[in-house]
């Protein structure tokens, strides 16, 4: 008996201790789930997607575990997914799983869409019973349109005030049943945008999905850093352009800006920005030639061949201008630009919010101060005005994007242009038009006529341009006008004269470049001869 007692104390005492070293073991492999919030950190933005980055804090214990990130945007590229923790975290895999995220947690920019769908429903509904108010009054009219009894008669003065009255009113009605069938249009219209918001955000919330990222630790972690990053679709930037010019002394001005356009279903708050021209689809592979077989096309007789008809296909390099990495000189460095012969990119040092709207956020990329050098031009055969213009280098506008670019002069807005990255010496920019340089056009009827001699008609027509600068500083104005070009050998055409301006045949353009002293006017004629058979008729000949 005392031996079997001692057996049994033995075998508890060893599975005691099997067990406490099983529950060991046993932690060491248990595979544990944690929901991680995670914060978006920066996005760089390409011309149709962006790679946005998150970090997270992790606190796991010994063993593996699941981290599953929530609110994730249903447009990621999976494949792209990366991820890097601190070196206590050892990353296993990187999976996803479809889920619902729950309609509580609503951004602010939704909650605002609800309340104003709310109140255009009101509006619309205190419509709708005033619809139905003056449409029961116009139906009781109508239906009581009988004056008087049947067997009584109605003085005339009481059925005139009568039919006054009664159309007055349905009048009045019918004006009233206008004006707010017109603020029923007005405000569905209005509802079925924000509607569309709405629905946009809804749809995003069904197709959700969550990212599990499986860390295995030794030993227990606490506040470990984890970042990682994936490509997502439906988003895009836009370049555009404000140009800038005080006055024809100062520096022209020209400011880089993009509008940014996202609708991935995250919301991007106080993020740090890049664009990139990159285009994370092109592949980075070198292609690789295959062999060319030259073959006969058994379709076509070689006796109706000729050696001529064959075309040789010989695979030649590419022409192409290699670029050394370089930095522009931005004013108050604010952001900065890299251009390398692959891609050019902005990083935004300030801080944006980029909601999943849909809408186009702008944000300011660089401010730069470039030399020009300012002219003033005017073509008095189409528009009477002079033009300034703007010369600047173009190794200055060779790292920007094709963009439209908004202009202001002298404080006021003055029209729009288009710039983009060029190989030019310089390009000339227009800056609007100014209204104190005056200019006249005038035909000389003195000094033009129009004789017939035998066979022959022959014309010539005199211009006279007058131009005056109201300005108190000196201008240098390009002063452009034309003589016709002949298109035909009946019809011969020779400049008498055009004073100091200098003439192209070919294209009968006459260049005047005129200085004017402030309230001072000069004069520039033309004149020419035109023959042709008189039997033929010329068309703008008196142009």
């Amino acid at each position: 008996m005392a031996i079997f007692r001692y057996n049994f104390r033995l075998i508890l005492f060893a599975y005691s201790t099997m067990l406490l070293l099983g529950s060991d073991v046993m932690a060491q492999g248990i595979e544990k789930e944690l929901r991680i919030p995670s914060t978006i950190s920066h996005v760089t933005v390409f011309i149709n997607q962006a790679q946005v980055t998150r970090t997270a804090k992790v606190s796991v214990g010994a063993g593996v575990t699941h981290l599953v990130f929530e609110k994730v945007s249903p447009y990621i590229n999976l494949n792209s997914i990366q991820a890097k923790a601190d070196v206590s975290l050892n990353i296993l895999s990187v999976s996803q799983r479809n889920t619902s995220l729950q309609l509580k947690e609503k951004p602010t920019y939704i909650v605002a869409v609800e309340d104003t769908l709310a109140a255009l429903n009101h509006q619309l509904a205190l419509l709708a019973i005033k619809k139905e108010a003056m449409t029961g009054e116009k139906e009781v009219l109508l239906a009581n349109k009988h004056i008087g009894g049947e067997n009584s008669g109605v003085k005339i003065e009481d059925l005139e005030d009568a039919l006054t009255l009664f159309r007055k009113r349905i009048q009045e009605i019918g004006e009233d049943l206008l004006k707010v069938q017109q603020q029923e249009q007005r405000l569905s219209a209005i509802k079925q945008s924000f509607k569309q918001q709405l629905d946009q955000y809804i749809q995003g919330l069904g197709s959700s999905i969550e990212i599990v990222i499986t860390v295995k630790a030794i030993q227990p972690v606490n506040a470990a850093k984890l970042e990682w990053s994936y490509l997502v679709s439906n988003t895009s930037w836009t370049p555009f352009y404000d140009i800038r010019v005080k006055d024809t002394k100062s520096q022209l001005q020209l400011v880089s800006r993009a509008f940014i356009t996202q609708n991935t279903g995250e919301n991007w708050e106080n993020v740090v920005l890049k664009l990139s021209t990159t285009n994370p689809n092109e592949g980075g592979t070198k292609p690789e030639l295959t062999p060319q077989y030259l073959f006969f096309n058994d379709a076509i007789k070689q006796s109706t061949v000729s050696y001529d008809s064959y075309q040789r296909f010989d695979a030649a390099p590419a022409a192409g201008r290699k670029e050394d990495d370089k930095q522009l000189n931005v004013s108050g460095n604010a952001n900065v630009i890299n251009n390398s012969a692959v891609n050019v990119e902005f990083n935004i040092t300030s801080a944006y919010t980029i909601p999943s709207d849909n809408n186009a956020h702008q944000v300011d990329l660089t401010t730069q101060n470039l030399p020009a050098v300012y002219g003033y031009g005017a073509v008095p055969k189409l528009d009477k005005d002079a033009f300034v213009t703007a010369k600047v280098s173009g190794n200055d506008l060779i790292n920007q994007m094709s963009g439209e670019a908004f202009i202001y002069f002298d404080g006021t807005f003055t029209g729009k242009t288009f710039i983009n990255g060029t190989t030019a010496d310089s390009i000339i920019i227009s800056l609007g038009r100014d209204k104190r340089i005056h200019i006249q056009r005038v035909k000389l009827k003195d000094f033009s006529s129009k004789n017939i001699s035998g066979s022959q008609i022959r014309y010539t027509n005199t211009w006279e341009i007058n131009v005056r600068n109201t300005r108190k500083e000196t201008i240098i104005l390009v002063l452009e006008d034309q003589i016709p070009v002949s298109t035909n050998k009946e019809i011969e055409v020779r400049a008498i004269q055009f004073g100091s301006g200098v003439y192209n045949e070919a294209s009968g353009n006459i260049t005047w470049i005129l200085t004017l002293e402030p309230e001072k006017t000069q004069t520039v004629k033309f004149s020419y001869e035109v023959r042709h058979p008189k039997d033929k008729i010329l068309s703008n000949e008196n142009n």
